[in-house]
Order: C-alpha cells, then structure tokens, then sequence
C-alpha cells in the first residue's frame, strides 16, 4: 500500500486542502484551510478530485495561479515536477494523436486507413494520462512498431495498461551525442523518446521553441529575436 498526499491551494485562502490517495486511488480529504471554505468554494474543490491521482495536478491547470497541487514528499524522495505541456494536453488532442498513429497502421483489404472507435471508458483513460504531446507521439510510434506479444492488441486500454513498458522500451535505446543545427525535422523524427528529450532540451537551450497540432504534429521553430 501506498499513500501519496496532495496539498490544494487556493489564492489568497490561507491554508489547503489535503487530499490523499492509496495506491494512485482516492481515498479522502482533509479540511485544512484556516477560514472555512463556504460551500461554493468547497464544493468546486470536491466535485474536482478524480479518482486517479496523475490526473490531480492537470484538472486544476486551466485555474492558472487561483489553484495550485503540490505533493508532498516523503523523506528521501525527488519529485519531478508536472510538465505545463502535460498539464495543458487536451483530451481530444490525444485521441486525435492516438487516431493518426492507429490510420498509419491498419488498413483494410483496399488499403484504406481504418478508423479508430472511441468509446466513453478508452477516452477516460488518455484524460487521465499526464503526458506531453511530444512524449505521447513517441511513445505512440514505439507502440505501433512493436511487434512485443504484451503490447497487442493494439487498443488505448492496452497502451495505458502498458504505458510503463513502452517507456521502458523507450529509454532503452542508447543516447545520441550530438544534435544538427538549424532543426532538422528528418533526423527529430528517427530518434527515439530519449533522443527527442535530449534534441529538445537542446533545441530550447539554442533558441527553438515548440509547436503541436492534431493536423501537423510535431514542429520546433526559431524564436523571433
């Protein structure tokens, strides 16, 4: 069992909201706030928690600096702070993103793309699932290539149930030294997830900012001096 504890703050309230969960699932709250909260105020905070605690820190993002989630600690532990991509990646995008990447790879017997059906539950999952738009397109090409028995069949369940062996899969692969300037979107595209945090951390150090879309996907462009 394990207990993770997340502090909601809200703007100009002196205290917080201690809200706890066991094994990534709710468990319960705790009132901590100096001055009550009246209930328009509770009430929106309640309605709020979900059930799974990844999806904790992006329902509050659109709230900007009123909200804020912080975790706490626990004694020896490191945290890394939620990505504001993660946080600000809508669901639709993502299952616009997942579409894409499962038309590229199933076609019928007139090799027509095969649309992906959603269903309600499947689109729960990605809401849920706190990701950047570039990890979530790496991870998306390392799935669908794939020929692991574990990561069939190709659904959204399957993926979310196992996202933490994409990832693994992922940062496997060995580290590329050195990275092209001006951007080169050819070689952005054969690196794998690691490779692309890397070039990225690299791109934003000389000046390239990042861009996303359903339509476009994946684009790094020079900032205007």
């Amino acid at each position: 069992m394990e207990l993770t504890k997340y502090k909601i703050k809200a703007s100009g309230i002196e205290g917080y909201l201690l809200v706890i969960y066991n094994d990534n699932h709710f468990k319960s709250c705790l009132n901590e706030f100096k001055k009550p909260l009246d209930e328009t105020q509770l009430s929106y905070l309640l309605k709020r928690i979900p059930e799974n605690s990844a999806a904790l820190p992006q329902l509050f993002a659109p709230a900007g600096d009123k909200i804020t989630v912080e975790r706490i600690k626990q004694i020896g532990e490191e945290i890394e702070p939620v990505d504001p991509q993660a946080a600000s990646f809508e669901t639709k995008d993502k299952i616009a993103l997942w579409c894409n990447h499962y038309a590229a790879n199933h076609k019928d017997g007139d090799g027509n793309p095969v649309k992906y059906k959603t269903g309600p539950a499947e689109a729960g999952k990605l809401k849920n699932l706190v990701v950047t738009p570039l990890e979530l397109e790496s991870l998306l090409v390392i799935y669908f290539e794939s020929n692991e028995w574990f990561l069939k069949p190709k659904s959204i369940s399957n993926f979310i149930k196992k996202f933490n062996e994409v990832r693994a899969i992922a940062y496997a692969k060995p580290l590329p030294k050195k990275f092209p300037l001006p951007y080169s979107e050819a070689y952005f595209n054969d690196l794998d997830l690691m490779g692309k945090r890397n070039y990225h951390a690299f791109l934003k150090a000389n000046g390239y900012e990042y861009q996303h879309s359903a339509v476009h996907g994946v684009k790094w462009v020079l900032k205007q001096q």
